[in-house]
Formats: structure tokens, sequence, C-alpha cells
């Protein structure tokens, strides 16, 4: 009891610790990935995915308050009736509707990309945080992710903490669900090692070597879903082990959490899909090999209606993974079987940098570890079991991740950290154990002093593993100093962003800045002139211009001072940033002071 109480306080203690890393590094965080932009867009923007500039028109918003969800419960049931009284009218033909056709006149308002007109800088405030008449508006955000690549758990989530700060923007709302994911991702790795694989001591070390290791950390810099999905792929693992302690027995309390982990980890990230499918292979295995016939039944019957549940939740995953352009990708590579193992090879040196300080010895040695630890085990022991289920999952997921992927980076594969520290510290467990038998002279020695033995290698190893991937070494991902939040935006300030032609909207990077400025202009060059004579600019007054790179400089600031009337006033500033060059136009003699924060 007492051992319990003792590594329960060291619990709290580790996560205690990594709870005020993680503050210090969000206190760091000084700029933002433009998929970071789009997290709060598509949670918080009234059914509008993307930053668009339509010159209005009858738009979603207005076709979901004629039609759909409206504004309140009564307005849900109100818009019910009426559009079962136009379905019947026309035989329930939906696309011969009005319904349907107010839809589509809607939507292509709402997706209009012309940008031929100023916006003042509440659009893109509006875009970012959470309106009076939008708060806790869930039916927006499934909307807003039907058009994106990616189900909509987490924006839900987000758009609920936004909810409780109406018309505030703040890095902490998105911040504050990552910290609590990993807490929790680390409350339950704990919990699994103490229970399943080894006890206490392994369980301890496991978590001091995530808790505090530059991957956790850049996880929860990263203002996406992928901390939430480490939660994900950990409580998948958890349930399955404790199915497998429970003898494959389901009671309707652990079916309801596998339903739950299961359907919740699919809202999450699709990609969870592969891992969970592998899991339930190696588990449909393990039960087949102990002719848990049964149970084996029941446990297919589960996972079935979680796969059922989770797309009558989300459908659009169907047209998301077949139809879309990144479905479509990752198919045509599964299917043709194009792998690049250097892809893969490329990944891990990415994920060893973070958790091994890129040592692959540490690596190379857990691995020779359990080998050494299966060699000596038992015929038909549980280790080989839970080994496959932890290692097989993951291995299949990072393999086949690396080759599908839109685009070769660290972030789809943060969930696998928790497992990269329980690999290394699990295989000294079971390799410390197996030693102890193979040294003759400890044969006789007390069953008690080998397992103090035993405990004090395997925590050994969790803090010198804690110690050499340590944030502390190697700063986190995902900081971006000297970003967005460092840009200065003076009072009475109008900007003009310039793209080349038929570019994306690469203004939505600078949502955060925009947002501070009076009014602004996003434009393609060929659109500059449609423009002509509508700045009213006055002494004192800033213009902020945002030049693309791919763009000749000179030329375009010569442009925008000839269309806008400038060519008097003096460039104050030059900075490049990010893929853009900001220039600030301004008449004012203390600017550079003011931007310094010096001005009183």
């Amino acid at each position: 009891m007492r051992g319990q109480k003792r590594q329960t306080m060291l619990l709290i203690g580790i996560m205690l610790a990594a709870l005020f890393t993680m503050i210090y590094y969000g206190s760091k965080k000084e700029g933002y990935h433009v998929d970071e932009m789009y997290s709060y867009g598509l949670a918080n923007s009234e059914y509008l995915p993307f930053l668009h500039f339509s010159e209005g028109g009858y738009s979603v918003k207005d076709w979901m308050l004629e039609y759909g969800a409206g504004e309140s419960l009564g307005d849900l049931f109100h818009n019910l009736a009426k559009d079962y009284k136009i379905l019947k009218e026309c035989g329930f033909r939906l696309k011969e509707s009005v319904i349907y056709k107010d839809y589509l006149t809607a939507q292509a308002n709402s997706a209009d990309t012309r940008t031929t007109a100023w916006v003042t800088g509440q659009y893109y405030s509006d875009y970012l945080a959470v309106s009076k008449s939008n708060t806790f508006n869930y039916a927006s955000v499934y909307y807003n992710q039907r058009g994106d690549v990616h189900p909509p758990l987490y924006y839900i989530l987000l758009h609920m903490v936004c909810s409780l700060f109406q018309g505030v923007y703040s890095k902490w709302f998105a911040l504050c669900i990552n910290f609590a994911a990993l807490l929790l991702t680390v409350w339950v790795l704990y919990r699994m090692t103490d229970r399943f694989l080894g006890g206490g001591p392994p369980a301890i070390a496991a978590v001091l070597a995530y808790a505090l290791s530059c991957g956790i950390m850049t996880t929860a810099m990263y203002l996406r879903m992928y901390a939430l999905l480490t939660l994900m792929v950990v409580i998948c693992s958890y349930v399955h082990l404790k199915l497998e302690a429970d003898g494959f027995r389901m009671t309707r309390r652990s079916r309801a959490v596998m339903m739950l982990s299961t359907v919740g980890g699919f809202l999450t990230h699709y990609y969870f899909v592969i891992y969970v499918i592998v899991t339930a292979v190696v588990m449909a295995g393990w039960m087949a090999s102990r002719k848990k016939w049964r149970e084996l039944f029941g446990y297919a019957l589960t996972m079935a209606a979680s796969a059922v549940i989770g797309l009558g939740v989300w459908p659009f995953a169907i047209r998301h993974v077949f139809g879309g352009s990144r479905g479509q990708q990752s198919l045509e590579i599964l299917m043709g079987g194009s792998f690049h193992w250097i892809q893969t090879k490329v990944i891990l040196i990415f994920l060893f940098r973070q958790l091994y300080n890129g040592w692959w010895w540490i690596f190379a040695v857990s691995v020779l570890l359990l080998l050494l630890a299966f060699a000596f085990a038992k015929k038909g022991t549980r280790q080989v079991g839970k080994a496959l289920l932890l290692i097989l999952p993951g291995s299949v997921y990072l393999v086949t991740v690396s080759q599908i992927a839109p685009y070769f980076v660290d972030r789809y594969f943060m969930c696998l950290f928790p497992f990269l520290c329980l690999l290394v510290t699990e295989s000294v467990w079971l390799g410390a154990g197996v030693l102890l038998q193979l040294v003759k002279r400890f044969r006789n020695a007390p069953d008690e002093w080998k397992g103090r033995c035993r405990a004090a290698a395997v925590i050994l190893c969790g803090v010198l593993l804690a110690v050499c991937n340590s944030s502390w070494r190697r700063m986190p991902g995902y900081l971006y100093e000297g970003g967005q939040e460092q840009i200065y935006v003076p009072d009475r300030t109008s900007c003009i962003f310039v793209m080349p032609d038929n570019s994306w909207n690469q203004s939505a990077l600078y949502s955060s800045v925009l947002a501070r400025c009076d009014r602004v202009a996003v434009m393609y060059q060929s659109a500059l002139e449609s423009l002509a004579g509508t700045l009213e600019y006055t002494p004192g007054d800033c213009v902020l211009v945002f030049i693309s790179d791919g763009l000749d400089v000179e030329a375009v600031l010569g442009q925008v001072r000839e269309v806008f009337g400038l060519e008097s006033v003096p460039e104050t500033a030059r900075e490049r940033s990010e893929g853009v060059l900001r220039i600030y136009l301004t008449e004012e003699k203390d600017f550079a002071l003011a931007k310094a924060g010096r001005q009183e």
C-alpha cells in the first residue's frame, strides 16, 4: 500500500512537471503553421470553412437559417417541418426541390474567391474567434468539416472551448486541449503499464521518459488534432490489453468503453483506422489461438457496431477517403504497392531525434533485449501476445502512413511517441529479468533482492532516457519564434496582401495579424487595378503591404504605390518571413520606436 502511494505521488509529480514545461513552451510559441490557423477557422467560422471573399448574395449561413439548424432548437423543428412539406409537394425528389437549388446557390456564393473588395479586420477576427451569434454552434462545425479532409471531433472540442470566450482569439485555447489530452495520455500509459506490463517500476520509467520528452512538447505545441489522436491510440491499446486480462470476456461497461474509444479515434483522424484494424486483427488471432470463439464473435460484433456508429455519425468519411484528392492519392499508393522504404527510415530518424537524441543504438539495444526475453519466455506465455498487440499496430501504422502521408513531416507519427518510450523501458524490464536468471551467482539471492535490482535498472533507464530526450536539451518544434505574434500592427492600419495569380489564399497564414488591421485587401496581382482610388490615406495612417514570394517585389510595390496614390509615402520598414515580404508605408516619425515597443 505504501509503495502504491509512493508511485501515485511520483506520477503526480511527473505530470505536474510536464504541465509546467508545456506552459513554459506555450508562452514561447510566437507563430503558427497555416493549418493551425485553419484549426480555429474550421472550428469557429460560421458556415465558412476557408477564407473567401464573397461580394454578397445568398450564403450557406442564410440557407441554414432558412432550411437547416437555425439559431435555436425551435428553429430546427420549425425548419424540419417546413422541409418535409416542401419535399412532399415535389414528390420527395430532393434535387428538384427549392431546398437543393437554394443550397447550390448558397454554396457557390460562399466559395467565391473573387478578391476585388476591401474587408474589415473583423472579418478575420470572426474567422478565428466565436462571434456572439455563433456560440456552441456545432452544426456550423459539422458543415465546415464536410468541406475539409478531417473528421470533426477535435474541431468540436476547440469550438466548445472558444465559445466560452466570445470574440477572443488565443493560442491558449488549443494549447489547453493539447495539454489535457497529453496529460490524460500520460495517465493512461501509466495505468496500462502498471496493470498489464510489469507493474509500478516500468510504469514510472515509461511516463518519466515520455512526459518530459521533446516529443511530447512538440505534440503539445502543434495546434491540431494530433495530441488527441495520441490519446485515442493509447486508450485503444489499453482497452485491448484489459480485454485480454479479463479473459477476453466483455462486460457492458468494457464494450461501451471499447466502442467509445474506437468511434472517438475514428472521429479524430482517419489514420486511426489503420491502427485499430491491425489491433483488431492481432486480438482476433489471439482469441482464436486460445479457442475463445464465443468471445471472438462478441468482439467482432462490437468492432462492427463501432464502424457502423462512426459512419452513421460521420458519413462524409466515405467521400473524404474514396473521393477526396488526398484519399485517392493514398489509395493509389496502397493499391499500386509503390512503397519507398527510405521514407520510413527518414521518418524514424525524425522520431529518434525527438526521443532518443538521434541515438539509433538505444532502439537497437531495446530490440535485442526484447528478442532475448522472448527467446527465454515459456511456451504459450502472454508476453508474446502483448508484444504483438503493442508493436505490430504501431509498426504497420509507421510503414503505411510514411508512404501515404501527403507531407513528409513528423506530426502524423506523434501518436507513436509513447510506444517508442515504452519500447525502451519495457525491454529493459524484461531483459533485466532474463539476465538476472542467467547470472548464476544471483540464483541463490532472495527474490525480493532480485526484484529491487530489476526495478532499479528500469527506473535508471527511465531517468537516463528522460535526460537524453528532454526538451531542455532539444527545443520542441512548432514554436515559430519571431512569428505572427511578434508582428507589429500600428493603429489605423490598412493592409494590402498581394499574391501571384491563381495561388491559394496565403493570407490565411496571417489571419491573426490581419484581424488587428482596420481593413484588408487580399489581391491577386492582376486585380490590383480594380481597387484604384479606394484607399483614403491621411498622414499618420499606416499601409502594411504583404508581397508573396515569386513576385517581383519592386514592380509590385511600385504598382501598389501608383494604384493607391502612395508615391509620396516613405517606406518605414521591410521584413521577410514565412514566404512573404512585409513593407510598412507610413509618414509617422516615431514608427520605428513604436515598433520596438519603446514609444511612451
